[in-house]
């Protein structure tokens, strides 16, 4: 950051989030985050009087951007009328895959995963978090069956499928950024901008492979 920039809150997090992602959340120091900013350590005990107080506000403020976050799109219905299920479902998860590995969404989801261990806050987050992603995939599966593109299902079986449908990609999206943050930290300057754009052009295969088996049982 240059000199004459302002250091905001939000740039604090940010090269917060960014020192967690290289390295953990425990081991970033106050000193890591002054070094990413171009500042003097003692400068930031203008915004926090402690590093834990700054960890609560990171939490604070990714559950604020998950909260702003949609993982389907808008006009769901349009799209529901227009295309096969498997074609509707695959575009939903990889949207999520593809938000979920640019900046800064890979950081949050990276530190809130890791924290909800340790803090009651980032759990009810992650928690939240899940219950979006579930509630959005009963609309998709809602949608595609008033579009006759599934069989026609009882409220009981939208929840259960689209926890179903949750769980699936919540496992496999967690072992997809794993093995992207192992990539990126034998090459951390090459991702730089989308983070791992420089590792080759993303794979969705496995779970698209998924998708298609989930969206086959609803014919």
């Amino acid at each position: 950051m240059a000199k004459s920039e302002k250091v905001t809150r939000e740039k604090i997090i940010l090269a917060f989030l960014d020192a967690c992602f290289e390295k953990n959340a425990g081991g970033t120091s106050l000193s890591d985050v002054a070094d990413r900013l171009g500042i003097k350590k003692a400068s930031l005990y203008n915004h926090y009087d402690s590093r834990d107080s700054m960890v609560e506000d990171c939490i604070r403020w990714c559950g604020d951007y998950y909260r702003k976050t949609y993982f389907i799109p808008t006009d769901i219905d349009s799209i529901s009328q227009r295309y096969p299920a498997e074609n509707v479902m695959k575009a939903i998860v990889n949207r999520w895959f593809k938000m979920s590995e640019k900046e800064p969404l890979v950081q949050i989801y990276s530190f809130i995963e890791s924290e909800k261990y340790i803090s009651t806050a980032a759990a009810k987050i992650a928690q939240e978090t899940r219950e979006k992603l579930v509630a959005q995939t009963k609309q998709a599966l809602r949608s595609l069956g008033n579009a006759k593109k599934i069989i026609d299902l009882e409220e009981n079986d939208l929840e259960t499928l689209s926890q179903i449908m949750t769980s699936i990609t919540v496992s496999n999206l967690d072992d997809y950024i794993v093995s992207k943050k192992i990539e990126f930290r034998a090459n951390p300057k090459g991702g730089e901008g989308s983070l791992f754009e420089a590792q080759g052009e993303s794979d969705y295969s496995k779970i698209d492979a998924l998708v298609n088996t989930f969206c086959s049982m609803l014919k």
